[in-house]
This record gives structure tokens, C-alpha cells and sequence, in this order.
């Protein structure tokens, strides 16, 4: 499918007739997918998404500004303001589409005019240039033959609001839907109802078989059911409503609760606690500070006189040893000249020995040291010793420690202080406090609600299952002994074969193409995200289409431990799985496609997802999404651009040819060819 022209005429903000050429081109040989339109918030870039789903939907359309509203008050509002509504507005949507081998044509025209009373619309259909009647009358099911509802939800999105596939729970039904349509598993499912339909219907000729009876009752039991089932859904659907508004209120709350130091006010028993640790500590840490000053600590402060003491008792030391030595020698050449003269030695021999005796003493005994006036005992010598080496150092580091724990303690003491003065009291508090406690006990009961109807449903549709088996069972044993005709009897044992073997067929090929949907969807999730080692695999389940992330280890991802950011990389990660999965090869159109993510994420989607989305690829940005790096770098894959200049004036926009900065159609140097 290609998207060719979009036209619309006093739509929304576009007041008069806007022709809008969405058709992909080529560039220098090479695919130029891309249709970008630039305008400021509000200026009417998602007016263009809800044209086209419009158009094509008309009723079941999800448009941004419908909310509640009637289809007929949708329809009357959405006239541009300047415009009588009875002049009306109208949306035509050009496309081309391929079945069977042969593209065609489409053009879809839908508008509307109202009056006081009533809204009038009108849906023509050309196909090659001709108008269809039977495609006018009937286009709200062809359509679905075409561009089914479920997936077009998935190809023309909102990048804000797809985060649901990440968050909701409930997305894997919808998700369902969608992959069974994009795969082609829904025409089995189809063929299997089929099927079932029609041995409905030979069941019931066959008239005369006892079980014919039960097997009504069990039909008006089962539609009994399906009733009861859709009125609890709608029951779950009434309360679901005031418990989406019960945890806003919550949130309001909470919000409120924490400007008005709310989150203080809880801590404030721990702040006084650790008030009081710190006073504790703080005079531990004093008390030890003045038992060390009453200590040896001054002497830090004289110590380089300490040192010189040590030095001196060093040098009077050495100068008793010099003393003591010089005598001891003194004593012994005495007595060595005294045994050479009585042994008669010549006095020139005597005289030599005498003077090699004094040589060696004053060679071994050093010149005299200072006076010695300390006279330190050896105690006193040790003890200085060791206030000089240890006693000292181990007070100045302790003294520093003390010291730094100190200046810590008295900051933190400090900033608990702080905290307590900004503590509310309660009574300024307790209404805040009042409305949090409410606000909390109506969200958790409407909960509590949901979450009991929703079991109630279980059961319903569990008790609906039930009966539908044995439904099915009944009426296989009423063809199966009712039957009479050869022709009957073929015709439902082909039945039979036909939903067993499509049954089976749709286990294998749903197993199959799940496998290769998850496979696809993890590459483009790995490919995309920036933290490539958070999640390894993308497990979609073949029968709930939940879908699992798993690590490099194995183990469980929860979703929840994903950003905002990496939410909307992996949703749009699931949609464009899907279309490279798809038989189907339909546009993508984007809406808002950057606004929650940081710049390494929109990297990823401007250099590896834009260009490589889908054959067709129109995105609706603002220019601090799509901003003047980002427009180069996708330029080559830019088929054609749009500024969308909103008059403030005026209240309407006006589609101009080119970006916010780009006054000229995309790039005036390269040629575009479709």
C-alpha cells in the first residue's frame, strides 16, 4: 500500500483546500521514503494523522480530540471555526494498493456538512478512476479487507501514547489481534469458525436426533452467557473509569504531600533519632580531643625542640663512650710499654712501640663531644626515644581524625537541623495528610474492585468455555448419528477434518511465525535501544501473545525497569517486528515520534529506524525533535517536506513546502523521483 494524496478541505485547522503529495520518491538511486511534516504543538501535525484514520473509518476512527464525543459532534466541531457549518468539510485519501498479482487506484472521499439538527455525511469511493458505487455503500467492510482497523492502529500511531504495548497488561489482547491479522493467522481462525458454523447447521436438520434439544438448551445457555459476560465487561468498564480518576487524585496528592514536606514530616522521628546520635557523637569525639590535649599531645607543638634534645643526649652519649674508650686504651699501652722495658727492649724500640700505641688510640677513640649537661638516664633516654618515634605521631593522627570526624559530624548535624526546622508541624500537615490518606483508600478500594470483577470475568468466561466444549462436543455426536445422506456425511466428516487439521495447522504456523515475530522484534529492540547487553530476547507467547524480555543470563526483565525512554523504543521495537514480519506492506506514520527521549535514543531512531521503518515512512515532528542535525542526516531518505505555519490570527494553518528552516522542497539541488 502507498498513500498518494491527501486533500482536505476546511478540516480542522486547515481552513479551504490543502493538497498534500504523501507519495515515497527515489533520490540518487537510492529509496527516499520519507514525507516529513514540521510544525509547532497544536499546529496541526496530528489533525493530519486523524485525516487519514478518518477518512478510511469513518465511526471507529480513534482521533486525538474525539474523547466522549458523539461521531455527529466529532463531525460538527471538527468544520474549521471560520467556516459555516453548513458549508461543511471533507478528507480525501489517494492510495494505491496491490492484491492478487494487480495494484489499483483507491480514492476516498468523506464529508460532511451540519445543520441545527443534524449531521450529513457522504463516503465516495473511485477505484482507476472510476466511481463505485457497491465500494461507497459497502466500504466500512471492504476496508477491513484491505487495511484492517487493528492493524492500521499499529502502522498510523501516536510515539507517545504506543507506550501502552510496554506498560499495560492488557495490550497482549489487542497485540493479538494485530499479529493474527499482519501473519495471516486469522484466516485459519476464520476457516475453523467457518466450519463450525456449518456443522451448526447440520446439526440442526438433523431433526429427529435426541441430542438436538440439549444442545439448544446448551445455545441459549451459551448466548445467556456471552450476555452476562459483556454486562460484567461493561460493569468493569463503569468502575475502571473512577479508579483511573482515584489514582490521579492519589498522585494529585501525593504531589501535594511532598511540596508541603510531606516526605519530612514522615522522617521526622528518624531525623531525631540521628539528631541525637550525632549530638552523641560529637561529644565523644570532643571529650577524646580534650583527654589528648591533657596528655602528650602539646608536645606536638615543641617538637622540633624534643629533637634537638634527642640529638644532644645522642652526642653526650657518645662523648662518655669516647671517654670510657680512651682510657681503657690509655690503661692497656701503659701496661704494654711497662712489659717492654722490664723485658729489657731497646729504648729506640720502646720509643715506637710508644708511638704506633698512641697512633692507634687516637684513631680509635673520636675527638670529645660537647659537655655533657643532660645526663639523661638510660630510662629517660628510652622513654624520649618513643614519644619521639610513636607516642607523637600516633596523637597527630588520631588528633586529625578526630579533627575531620568532627567537621563531619557538626555539617551533618547541621543539615538534620535544617530538616527539622523545614519539618511542618501536624497540625499545618494533618489536612494534607487527611486527603492523602482518603485519596489512597478510594484508589485501593476501586482496585480492589476491578480486580474482583475481573476474576468474576475469568470465571464467566471459563464457565463459557465449558459449555462451548461441550457444546461442540453435542453437536458432533448429533451429525455424527443424525446423518443419514452420503452427501451429509461427507460434507461433515470433511468439516470435522477440516477444523482438526486447520487447528493443528494454526498451532504450527502461530509456533512459527511467533518464533520469527520475536526473533525480529529482539533485533529491532537490541538494534534501537542503547544499552545493548539490558535485554537479550523478546519472548511473545504463541497463545496469550504476552510478551517476556529476557537477559543475557536468562533471567526475567520486568518492564517496569525500563525508562520512559526505552518504553517507547520498545513498543515501536513490537510495530516494527511486526511490519518486517507482515505480508502486508503498509506505511508507517508517526506522530510525535521523539518527545520522551534522551538524545542517544533519538539518535537511534533518526540513523537506524526512520530511514528503514517501512516503504513509506510520514512523520509529524516539531522542529526540537526534528531539529536542523537530525533533518541532515535524514535528508537523503526525504522524499518531500512540509511546514506547517499556524496563523495565530487567522486560528488555521497553511501547508508550505519545505521545514522550518528549509524554505526550499526538501533539497533544491537533488532531483525527486516517484
Amino acid at each position: 500500500m502507498i498513500l498518494q494524496q491527501l486533500t482536505l478541505r476546511n478540516f480542522g485547522l486547515y481552513c479551504g483546500e490543502h493538497l498534500l503529495d504523501l507519495s515515497p520518491g527515489r533520490k540518487r538511486n537510492r529509496a527516499a521514503p520519507i514525507i516529513l511534516f514540521g510544525g509547532v504543538n497544536g499546529g496541526g501535525k496530528t489533525t493530519i494523522l486523524d485525516a487519514i484514520q478518518l477518512v478510511l473509518y469513518g465511526p471507529r476512527a480513534r482521533c486525538s480530540k474525539r474523547g466522549d464525543k458523539s461521531y455527529d459532534d466529532f463531525l460538527r466541531e471538527s468544520v474549521h471555526h471560520g467556516v459555516d457549518a453548513s458549508e461543511g468539510a471533507a478528507i480525501q485519501l489517494a492510495f494505491r494498493f496491490a492484491a492478487e498479482g494487480e495494484e489499483h487506484l483507491y480514492e476516498v472521499s468523506r464529508s460532511w456538512s451540519a445543520t441545527r439538527d443534524r449531521v450529513r455525511e457522504r463516503v465516495e469511493v473511485h477505484k482507476d478512476g472510476e466511481p463505485d458505487g457497491w465500494l461507497s455503500d459497502n466500504w466500512n467492510q471492504v476496508v477491513e479487507e484491505l487495511i484492517p482497523f487493528g492493524i492500521a492502529q499499529l502502522c498510523f500511531f501516536d510515539a507517545e501514547k504506543i507506550r501502552f504495548l510496554a506498560e499495560d497488561e492488557t495490550s497482549s489482547e489487542a497485540l493479538g489481534l494485530a499479529i493474527k491479522s499482519l501473519l495471516g493467522l486469522d484466516l485459519a481462525e476464520r476457516l475453523v469458525a467457518d466450519a463450525a458454523s456449518l456443522e451448526t447447521r447440520l446439526a440442526k436438520k438433523s431433526r429427529k436426533s435426541p441430542d438436538l434439544v440439549e444442545a439448544e438448551r446448551l445455545e441459549q445457555l451459551l448466548e445467556a452467557k456471552q450476555n452476562e459476560i459483556e454486562a460484567v465487561y461493561q460493569e468493569k468498564g463503569s468502575v475502571e473509569n473512577p479508579r483511573q480518576v482515584a489514582e490521579r487524585r492519589l498522585t494529585k496528592a501525593e504531589d501535594h504531600f511532598a511540596k508541603v514536606g510531606g516526605t519530612l514530616w514522615k522522617q521526622r522521628e528518624e531525623q531525631q533519632r540521628k539528631l541525637g546520635e550525632l549530638e552523641f557523637q560529637l561529644r565523644e569525639c570532643e571529650e577524646r580531643l580534650v583527654t589528648l590535649a591533657s596528655g602528650d599531645l602539646p608536645l606536638v607543638l615543641v617538637m622540633d625542640l624534643l629533637q634537638d634534645v634527642s640529638a644532644r643526649v645522642q652526642s653526650e652519649g657518645a662523648a662518655t663512650e669516647n671517654e670510657i674508650v680512651g682510657k681503657l686504651l690509655e690503661t692497656r699501652d701503659q701496661h704494654v710499654l711497662s712489659l717492654l722495658k722490664s723485658e729489657k727492649i731497646g729504648a729506640a724500640t720502646v720509643k715506637r712501640v710508644a708511638a704506633l700505641l698512641e697512633s692507634d688510640r687516637t684513631a680509635r677513640t673520636s675527638p670529645a663531644g660537647a659537655e655533657n649537661r643532660l645526663m639523661l638516664s638510660d630510662g629517660g633516654r628510652r622513654q624520649l626515644d618513643h614519644l619521639l618515634t610513636r607516642t607523637l605521631s600516633e596523637h597527630s593522627e588520631t588528633t586529625d581524625r578526630l579533627l575531620k570526624d568532627l567537621d563531619t559530624g557538626r555539617r551533618e548535624l547541621e543539615q538534620v537541623q535544617r530538616s527539622l526546622q523545614a519539618t511542618p508541624d501536624e497540625e499545618s500537615i494533618r489536612e494534607v495528610s487527611d486527603e492523602l490518606k482518603e485519596a489512597a483508600s478510594e484508589a485501593a478500594r476501586l482496585k480492589q474492585q476491578v480486580e474482583q470483577i475481573s476474576k468474576q470475568l475469568a470465571s464467566l468466561r471459563s464457565e463459557h468455555g465449558e459449555i462451548e466444549s461441550v457444546l461442540k462436543r453435542l453437536r458432533r455426536k448429533v451429525v455424527d448419528e443424525e446423518i443419514r445422506t452420503e452427501e451429509e456425511g461427507r460434507v461433515a466428516t470433511l468439516l470435522k477434518r477440516t477444523q482438526e487439521t486447520m487447528k493443528t495447522y494454526l498451532k504450527v504456523a502461530t509456533n512459527r511465525k511467533i518464533d520469527r515475530l520475536s526473533q525480529l522484534v529482539s533485533d529491532s529492540f537490541r538494534y534501537l535501544l542503547r544499552k545493548k547487553t539490558l535485554v537479550q530476547r523478546v519472548l511473545i507467547d504463541p497463545e496469550t501473545f504476552a510478551i517476556t524480555l529476557v537477559d543475557q543470563q536468562g533471567r526475567l526483565v520486568s518492564k517496569e525497569r525500563l525508562s520512559e525512554g526505552e518504553k517507547q523504543i520498545f513498543a515501536i521495537s513490537v510495530l516494527w517486528g511486526l511490519s518486517q514480519a507482515s505480508a502486508r506492506p503498509l506505511p508507517a506514520i508517526i506522530d510525535t515520534p521523539m518527545a520522551r527521549l534522551d538524545v542517544a535514543h533519538r539518535n537511534q531512531l533518526v540513523e537506524l529506524y526512520f530511514p528503514r521503518a517501512s516503504h513509506q515512512v510520514i512523520i509529524l515532528s516539531t522542529d526540537t525533535e526534528i531539529e536542523r542535525n537530525y533533518f541532515q542526516k535524514l535528508q537523503p531518505q526525504i522524499a518531500r517536506a512540509y511546514h506547517l505555519n499556524y496563523d495565530e490570527a487567522k486560528k488555521q494553518t497553511v501547508a508550505s513546502e519545505g521545514y522550518f528552516w528549509d524554505a526550499e522542497p526538501v533539497d533544491q539541488h537533488e532531483e525527486i523521483s516517484v
